[in-house]
């Protein structure tokens, strides 16, 4: 072989392994779908069960998922409100760069230290960041049937805020109170942006009334939530009820303060409704 052949077969060759080392280099890395899912997802959780016809949410909710080898995940989850989800060798899978999760697992839960129970759990989570995330526990064996679901951020009012207060309730007319009502139960429910809150029959005698229903605009403040309704025009029964309102619902939709002058009819002054609860 001529030395000309010999120096162009290995310019040849030189070149060919250069494109292979360069290939190599631009291919981006295999995505191990375990280690994409891996961190802390922090946000807030609704609970849905039989018993109760709004969901309850809890604020301030950390969940955390971590790698295995074998390319499954651990799913680790303590709510202050409903206990401790413990979940291995849970599945994902992607598609168009959204990640799916489903596994199964325990749950400790109970309504003390010393009446807490273990409970089959599934859990089915999509993940596409650890700011756009839905993690859905199902726990059947609880409560009719318990459904808790973990999403990004902060909850919005109509989900923390919905639902009954219940408290303590008190009238006075002119300075004259009646008994104060025990476990008097005040409703806050939301339709669209319209707020409706829902007092109880309350009363006797000449001054029994059924419930009244009054639309309050609902303004967010740093100390929570504010109540009113400078013109009420409502029914109570076949009885017109005219007056204002003024409340207020903590930060974490827990308590709500009411206060309230209503004048059923034609009646000649006002029945003052206080109202302390909680939810």
């Amino acid at each position: 072989m001529k030395l000309i052949e010999i120096i162009s077969l290995a310019a040849v060759a030189v070149f060919a392994a250069s494109c292979e080392k360069t290939e190599n280099q631009n291919q981006e890395p295999e995505t191990v779908l375990s280690e994409a899912v891996a961190g802390t997802y922090t946000g807030y959780s609704t609970a849905e069960f039989q018993y109760s016809s709004t969901p309850m949410v809890s604020q301030n909710q950390t969940l955390t998922v971590t790698a295995e080898e074998g390319g499954t995940v651990s799913v680790s989850y303590t709510s202050d409100t409903w206990g401790t989800f413990s979940l291995t060798g849970v599945a994902v899978t992607e598609s168009n760069g959204s990640y799916s999760l489903s596994g199964s697992g325990k749950t400790v839960m109970g309504m003390s230290a010393d009446s807490q129970s273990e409970y089959d759990c599934t859990l089915s989570a999509t993940v596409k960041s650890t700011e756009d995330f839905t993690f859905t526990f199902d726990i059947p064996a609880v409560m009719g049937g318990l459904k808790i679901t973990l999403l990004p951020g902060n909850p919005p009012a109509e989900l923390l805020l919905s639902g009954s207060y219940t408290g303590t309730l008190t009238m006075s007319v002119m300075g004259t109170a009646m008994d104060p009502m025990e476990e008097a139960q005040v409703s806050l429910a939301a339709e669209g942006d319209v707020w409706t809150l829902t007092l109880p029959e309350m009363g006797m005698g000449t001054m029994s009334m059924e419930s009244i229903s009054v639309e309050v605009e609902l303004i967010e403040s740093a100390e929570g939530y504010t109540l009113s309704a400078e013109n009420i025009e409502a029914v109570s029964g076949e009885t017109s009820i005219t007056g204002s309102l003024t409340g207020t619902v903590s930060a974490d939709g827990s308590t709500m303060t009411l206060s309230a002058e209503i004048t059923p009819g034609a009646m000649p002054m006002a029945i003052n409704v206080d109202f302390e609860g909680t939810k």
